[in-house]
């Protein structure tokens, strides 16, 4: 959405000093943007806050506006002109109008929104934009992922290199999350050593390769400070919502949390948000499983994924499946590329009324294609991420 927001700011330049008509601009952002290009669009222009549908209608309004001026002073109105008085006059959301140029604004609400030590968005744009991703979420049934980090031992740092270091060790952490996050993606510094990433539109496991990323880069990093070399790591909470709050405050808690968690198991690593004390974790991509009984590729099951665990992964099946079974489990998402395949063992079978729950523990997971999710989470789970004999080729 920040990408939007500057191609918008970008096309009244050109609309201020040429003959570019911006209403067809819009038209075109909206057909490839979607509707909620009319909230932003009004927000650059007013300052003002509306829903996508109240600003869909506004920019009706003021559009049918300009033609009613031009019409009364038989001469050309620009649309700034027109939806000023429209705001003003018609709608009566502007009580005590100012004029500024669009550019100084824009640096004055950069000044306002952005943390001056690390460059990233600071804890009160975090806030409101937490809030328009939440109702976002809601608006249209989505989805979205909260990370947030925190430096390993910055204290420590602090006492004994001086807090110029510190700084810069936080300028740099930045650098690397602005660098290694998605470009809708937003970096925040929440307060102190504490970073976060909101991840619009963004499912667990993709949050947790992001996250996964952001961590080995700071620890791979080397700081140099008044002749020092150093280094530092962080950890990391992740969560999700809806899958494991359904309000900002919980969800926050939530991650919060997994970071807790990360920080209490040995810091430098990411946490998932585990919904209760058990040992499995909620990742939500598995829309699709299926199992096959090693040796007996004519059996394949189509499960239903359920939680990923520390060492394994929990499904429902149609079919018990007996403990100590070798089965060979394919993954499949739009979300996560490529069908993860990992070679497992069935370690609990537990029967319901019209399913069985079957945990299975981790042995391996085929990395084949260079998959940075199988990757991650071969790391995160603590087993090989190597080619399995089933997918090579008997011929290369």
């Amino acid at each position: 959405m920040n990408d939007l927001r500057q191609i918008i700011i970008n096309s009244l330049d050109s609309y201020a000093t040429g003959n570019s008509d911006f209403r067809e601009t819009v038209q075109t952002l909206v057909e490839n943007e979607g509707e909620e290009t009319y909230p932003i669009l009004l927000n650059v222009l007013t300052h003002l806050e509306f829903s996508t549908q109240d600003a869909k209608s506004n920019w009706d309004n003021i559009l049918k506006h300009q033609a009613l001026l031009e019409v009364k002073l038989d001469r050309p109105v620009k649309l700034i002109t027109a939806m000023c008085d429209y705001f003003s006059e018609v709608s009566k959301h502007l009580q005590i109008p100012t004029m500024i140029e669009l550019k100084a604004l824009e640096e004055t609400r950069k000044i306002s929104r952005t943390d001056g030590l690390t460059g990233l968005f600071n804890r009160r744009f975090f806030d409101e934009t937490l809030e328009g991703e939440t109702n976002r979420a809601i608006r249209n049934d989505g989805n979205f992922t909260l990370i947030f980090f925190d430096l390993d031992n910055f204290k420590k740092l602090n006492d004994t290199q001086g807090h110029q270091a510190g700084d810069l060790t936080l300028k740099r952490v930045a650098e690397i999350m602005i660098l290694e996050k998605r470009t809708e993606d937003i970096a925040c510094r929440y307060g102190g050593e504490e970073l976060v990433l909101i991840l619009p539109e963004t499912r667990k496991i993709n949050a947790l390769v992001i996250a996964e990323r952001i961590r080995q880069k700071v620890e791979e990093a080397e700081l140099e400070f008044e002749g020092q070399t150093f280094g530092i790591t962080l950890s990391g909470g992740v969560a999700s919502y809806p899958l494991d709050a359904q309000d900002i405050k919980s969800l926050i808690h939530a991650a919060d949390i997994a970071l807790y968690q990360a920080k209490e198991s040995g810091k430098n690593q990411i946490y998932l948000h585990a919904e209760d004390k058990r040992h499995y974790i909620r990742i939500d991509f598995a829309e699709e499983v299926q199992v096959t009984k090693t040796h007996q590729e004519s059996e394949k099951i189509q499960v239903k994924g359920k939680n990923f665990s520390n060492s394994g992964l929990l499904f429902e099946s149609p079919v018990p499946i007996e403990i100590g079974t070798q089965v060979q489990i394919q993954i499949a998402d739009q979300s996560i590329g490529e069908p993860i395949t990992v070679k497992a063992q069935v370690a609990r079978v537990e029967k319901f009324d019209s399913c069985y729950d079957i945990g299975v523990s981790f042995v391996e997971i085929d990395d084949t294609d260079g998959s940075e999710v199988a990757q991650t989470l071969a790391s995160n789970l603590g087993i090989p991420a190597s080619t399995l004999n089933q997918k090579k080729n008997p011929e290369s």
